[in-house]
């Protein structure tokens, strides 16, 4: 009995038919080839226990992939499957098979007929390999695909993505159509039918982008999530189109974004009523930025400025930028202008439009009040309300003189609050009275307010009649 020595399966030599590389090799998948070759070796050293799992694990393959090779193989009569449990197969001799008629194109009766049915598919539009026959074929032996099925799938792939379309693509879609159930040609019709008219519709997308290609698998499958899985039709996709004249560049994933967020922001409703007032709020918005004099673009902080209406309504926003505009101030500080408001009770446009006017009014003097008092400050919304109640008792003239007096005073405002006090005890009604009274003391330098101990006051005690002044003011615009 005679025994190969084991250094043979490192030094020694498989033997490979040329006719294996001349009329085959070209036509097989690459791991395809590599199953073959591995086969030729194991059977060449005897091990007969060689068997699908162990070529997977051996060149890191699925098993799945393994066995679809042996099938292929099967198919072009270089090898048999003789038992399913273990599999075992007989390999045979290329030229073995050409001599006796036994070859390759002479494979079973069902491959033979359906290679057939391809090749009068493409007819000469395209010259299909043998190795592209073979895929097409596992669709029918491993996912189970009736003949006809596979068939009108590559139809369906030629009108779809032209006559050299990819088997890799055409057999996603046949693992599609196996996931989906499909099984009879009267269905097959109906998904790819469903499929041409996803096609057809994301070709109009393109179209509308100005764009004369084929949409891609991805453009496509967005396509398809729009119409079935957001319930848009394609009368809404292509309206919301016009959206896209925003981007510079327009794509399916800048219109997915758009579709989405009506979708996120409607609740259900109808899309062409949600454009338009996605197009009511940009105008809006923009409106806002004009009068702040920002050079922005209104989408940069539209969704922002939706937040910000749900809280109060657009033209109390149009107040507020006016004022912020005046003030320096930013798109920011707009909410805290209208919160300030609020605490006041200015809830609505014309409330708010007598206060501003009442403030418009006393703001000059207020400005003449901080200039006489030596004080180089913004007018802050205590020193208004402050003006606002002297103005009550006392004529502008006499409230500026009261500021001058202040100057050398630390806290002034609280400090012409006590001259004028003092003022209105004493009878003192203009600026001549007041110098007279200041003659009188004997003290041209200081007057007798000026002898009065200094205190601070709080910002609520400054500010405690503030409504009231203004309500009155409100009734002397109003009469």
């Amino acid at each position: 009995m005679l025994k190969k020595d084991d250094s043979l399966r490192i030094f020694g030599v498989t033997s490979v038919e040329n006719l294996f590389f001349s009329q085959y090799m070209s036509d097989a998948d690459g791991d395809f080839v590599k199953v073959y070759l591995s086969c030729l070796y194991h059977c060449q050293l005897g091990d007969e226990s060689f068997g699908p799992t162990e070529i997977a694990n051996e060149l890191q393959l699925e098993r799945a992939k393994v066995e679809a090779a042996l099938r292929y193989w099967e198919r072009r009569r270089l090898l048999t499957r003789k038992s399913d449990d273990p599999p075992t197969y007989i390999m045979h001799s290329l030229s073995a098979n050409m001599l006796t008629g036994r070859d390759s194109f002479k494979a079973n009766d069902d491959y033979l007929h359906f290679t057939e049915s391809v090749y009068a598919l493409f007819g000469d539009r395209r010259k299909i390999r043998p190795s592209e026959i073979a895929s097409a074929y596992e669709w029918v032996q491993d996912l189970g695909l009736p003949e006809p099925v596979v068939l009108m799938l590559l139809s369906y792939c030629i009108s779809l993505r032209g006559i050299n379309f990819s088997f890799n693509y055409a057999g996603k879609v046949a693992v599609k159509i196996k996931e989906e159930n499909i099984s009879t040609p009267d269905e097959a019709e109906r998904y790819f039918s469903k499929s041409e008219s996803v096609r057809k519709g994301a070709q109009k997308v393109l179209s509308r982008f100005g764009l004369r290609r084929r949409p891609t698998d991805d453009e496509i499958t967005l396509y398809e999530s729009w119409l079935y899985e957001l319930n848009y039709s394609e009368e809404e996709i292509l309206e919301a189109c016009k959206e896209t004249v925003k981007a510079t560049n327009p794509s399916f994933a800048y219109l997915n974004g758009i579709l989405t967020g009506l979708k996120k922001r409607s609740g259900g409703e109808n899309l062409s009523k949600q454009l338009q007032e996605d197009k009511d709020l940009f105008e809006k918005t923009k409106e806002i930025l004009n009068i702040l004099g920002v050079r922005a673009a209104p989408s940069a902080v539209q969704n922002a400025y939706r937040a910000m209406l749900k809280q109060n309504p657009h033209d109390i926003y149009v107040l507020a930028a006016t004022e912020a505009a005046r003030s320096g101030l930013m798109f920011e500080d707009l909410l805290p202008i209208v919160a300030t408001w609020q605490k006041q009770s200015l809830d609505d446009k014309d409330k708010i439009i007598k206060y501003l006017e009442v403030q418009g009014n006393i703001l000059p003097l207020v400005k003449q009040v901080l200039a006489e008092s030596g004080q180089k400050v913004t007018p802050t919304q205590s020193d208004i309300l402050q003006v606002l109640r002297w103005k009550e008792h006392f004529s502008e003239a006499l409230i500026l003189y009261a500021a001058s007096l202040s100057r050398s005073a630390k806290q002034k405002m609280p400090y012409i609050a006590k001259v004028l006090d003092n003022f209105k005890q004493k009878g003192i009604d203009s600026v001549d009275k007041a110098q007279s009274y200041g003659i009188q003391q004997g003290n041209t330098k200081k007057v007798s307010a000026q002898q009065y101990e200094q205190r601070s006051y709080t910002e609520d005690e400054l500010s405690s009649n503030a409504q009231e002044l203004l309500k009155e003011a409100e009734k002397n615009i109003g009469s």
